[in-house]
């Protein structure tokens, strides 16, 4: 038997344009987390500038009122200023890092989703194509087995093809007990 080539190389083709698509998104999220990362060290850098600075400008200010750091609330000051610094940057840095998780998580996720839809697009690719001679013989198998007869009588009772049809009448046996309606 001989393997359809045409279905075979569109649903490779799918396939390959789906896992593209999923390698794109990857690289894409990468780029945008270095992104934000770079944008986070350098919000780091700036902060830490603006605290050094002020943190001088408050030492020179004591100094020239003729307050010493010995101890006491020049220290307190400074130190609090340093606080508020580290703080600043905690956060700066715990967003930043959110923000890079989620982006590798949304570029999984996209990869995921497009290798998923190659996969879809292969299968219908290959059944578009003409292909589906060894699905379908497969197919024919299973539904003349025991197994494919019970789950296609099991289907057809579910959903209700089995139970009469449309103008059909119940006879007297279906009637429900108890009943006193007779049919003509």
């Amino acid at each position: 038997m001989a393997l359809p080539l045409i279905p075979i190389i569109m649903a490779v083709a799918a396939l390959g344009s789906g896992i593209a698509q999923g390698i794109s998104s990857v690289k894409n999220a990468k780029n945008e987390a270095n992104s934000v990362r770079e944008q986070a060290v350098e919000q780091i850098k700036e902060r830490s500038r603006q605290a050094k600075k002020l943190m001088q400008q408050q030492k020179t200010s004591f100094l020239k009122s003729g307050i010493y750091f010995d101890s006491g609330s020049p220290l307190a000051v400074i130190n609090e200023t340093y606080d508020y610094m580290q703080e600043d940057v905690n956060a700066i840095a715990k967003d930043s890092n959110t923000k890079i998780k989620n982006l590798y998580r949304q570029g999984k996720t996209a990869f995921f989703n497009s290798a998923m839809e190659g996969v879809a697009n292969a299968a219908l690719s290959y059944f578009m194509g003409g292909g589906s001679g060894l699905i379908s013989k497969a197919g024919t198998a299973i539904s003349n087995s025991n197994a494919g007869t019970n789950i296609s009588n099991w289907y057809n009772s579910a959903r209700g093809w089995t139970r009469g049809g449309f103008g059909s009448l119940p006879t007297n046996n279906s009637l429900p007990s108890g009943s006193t309606s007779k049919i003509v």
